[in-house]
């Protein structure tokens, strides 16, 4: 009978010391959580903001000015992949699909978005420079763009697949100099 009262005395120990971490679980894990808090200096914000409640009040939103967008440095942008030579401010420019899935491409302001059937071509003509066109395989794969002038006004644009993200393309512009850039 001593054993008996001795087993259900250590089992009511046993579950107030197992309800109790069950209890103090949530809060360890809740005093662990570190909360990042960035410090700002507000009394030279205060001091250098005039109240204003007239039509100019700060809390209006506003575009920025036309002057203050900066191109990006000749530095920083991409260099050229080819050069084509414009033939009266137009170029034509020979698609070639060399993979098996349909690409869908759009001559930006001039059509619509169309379909290139797998292992096939087409050639645009008379686009006139500035062109910007884009890429996108049914299939939602990846896309080499390779482009290449073999004569004056004409582009040949070949369509392969990739593995390599860093290679993937949607998008091609020919400035009107007839440089050609990839995106």
């Amino acid at each position: 009978m001593k054993k008996i009262q001795q087993l259900k005395n250590s089992k009511t120990m046993l579950g107030l010391i197992s309800g109790s971490l069950l209890a103090g679980i949530p809060a360890l894990t809740l005093s662990s959580v570190a909360i990042p808090v960035t410090q700002h200096n507000s009394s030279s914000i205060l001091l250098s903001q005039v109240p204003s409640d007239g039509p100019d009040s700060p809390r209006e939103s506003s575009p920025p000015p036309a002057d203050s967008i900066t191109p990006p440095l000749p530095e920083e942008q991409k260099p050229p992949v080819a050069k084509v030579e414009p033939v009266g401010g137009k170029v034509n420019v020979k698609l070639v699909n060399q993979t098996n899935a349909n690409i869908t491409y759009q001559v930006i302001s001039d059509t619509k978005p169309r379909t290139l059937a797998g292992r096939s071509d087409v050639t645009l003509k008379d686009l006139k420079t500035p062109i910007n066109i884009t890429f996108q395989r049914s299939d939602r794969g990846l896309l080499r763009v390779t482009p290449q002038s073999s004569e004056a006004g004409l582009l040949e644009v070949n369509l392969a697949e990739t593995t390599d993200l860093g290679a993937d393309n949607i998008a091609m512009t020919i400035q009107e100099n007839g440089n050609v850039l990839l995106n």
